[in-house]
């Protein structure tokens, strides 16, 4: 049913384009954005002079997995309050949360084949399209938050955006923070021997399965809706997950020790298709980048606020937050930099970051 409703958007999205401003620009579905950060700094250009006053020129559908109060959706609100102020509804946005489009890697290939649809994903799944994009998610890659931002400041990153296009895919930012990434169990660990034989859920591509087990658990990939009931039935373990979205999900009701592992920083890269993109002038498609770069960077503090928040919330229903010592875990997922044939990559990013 999803499909069927992404392939009616789609032709509606791309008869908008070709139109432009045969359609009034609808409502968000979201609700408004519960945190206010500030503004993305990118300058207002003039709307097209062919818009009608009150018709858009562009309508662009925002769509992700995530509930409606999760960080990740909140930004996008923020991208879509911005990009119509800044060109008095020329651009007309639609919020979709909680998979109400579908999943993120057909979102994608929508986005590639014509669907005016912005979807946030993330380096490991780009990784079919440049291989060493996925570079991104490997274990302990940065140091800090501050490496998302100065990441794109590289040439390696810009050579990326540029042989997107290619596959034609827009990344319009990879500085969306989505959490650190610990090991939710109902016990404590303190050395990766102590993951032996623990089946863990994590996300189905290479990166994550070979990390995790790598760092000694038994790595089961799995949908995550299915996490809860798998731990009560005592098929699974426990999972490796962002604090956001185990409060979200409510694991801490089945799951309750959160071993502060700290192994990916989930980054978040919003894309368009470039059939969309192309549709855009150059300056609302610098408009574009801007806004979503600057609610990337602003959207860094607010997650860690919400972290830290939802965490306080899990320790009040009996989780236990449990710091761990991890050069250990560091350590055992270091061979896979050159399994991966990331050796020579990384030294370079991390040396163009200087």
């Amino acid at each position: 049913m999803k499909k069927i409703l992404c392939a009616i958007l789609a032709l509606a999205m791309m008869l908008s384009i070709a139109a432009c401003g045969s359609s009034s620009a609808p409502a968000s579905s979201a609700a408004p954005a519960a945190s206010k950060a500030p503004a993305a700094s990118a300058p207002a250009p003039e709307p097209a002079a062919d818009a009608p006053a009150g018709k858009a020129s562009f309508e662009l559908s925002m769509a992700n997995t995530q509930p409606e109060a999760d960080v990740e959706t909140q930004a996008m609100i923020k991208c879509k309050e911005i990009l119509e102020e800044k060109t008095n509804g020329d651009i007309a946005c639609t919020v979709y949360p909680n998979s109400e489009l579908g999943d993120t890697d057909d979102l994608v290939e929508q986005a590639a084949q014509g669907m005016s649809v912005m979807v946030p994903t993330d380096p490991a799944r780009l990784a079919a399209y440049i291989p060493e994009f996925g570079i991104l998610q490997m274990p302990y890659l940065f140091p800090d938050l501050s490496y998302l931002d100065k990441v794109m400041e590289t040439e390696t990153y810009k050579a990326w955006d540029q042989e997107f296009l290619n596959h034609n895919v827009k990344v319009l930012a990879a500085n969306w923070y989505g959490g650190a990434r610990h090991f939710v169990l109902n016990k404590e660990i303190n050395t990766p021997e102590d993951l032996a034989g623990v089946k863990v859920r994590t996300m189905k591509n290479a990166i994550a399965t070979d990390s995790i087990n790598a760092m000694g658990a038994v790595a089961t990939p799995m949908s995550q809706s299915e996490v809860y009931s798998a731990v009560e039935q005592k098929a699974l373990d426990g999972c490796e997950n962002q604090s956001t979205s185990t409060y979200a999900q409510r694991y801490y009701e089945v799951l309750k020790v959160i071993n502060k592992t700290n192994h990916f920083t989930l980054i978040g890269v919003p894309v368009v298709g470039t059939p969309f993109y192309d549709s855009l002038s150059p300056e609302y498609q610098k408009l574009m980048v801007d806004t979503f770069t600057g609610v990337g960077h602003d959207y860094q503090e607010i997650g860690l606020q919400e972290e830290a928040r939802v965490e306080a919330e899990m320790e009040k229903e009996g989780v236990t937050l449990h710091e761990v010592d991890q050069a250990a875990f560091r350590e055992r997922t270091e061979p896979l930099y050159a399994k991966f044939g990331y050796e020579e990559l990384r030294a370079h990013l991390m040396d163009e970051m200087k």
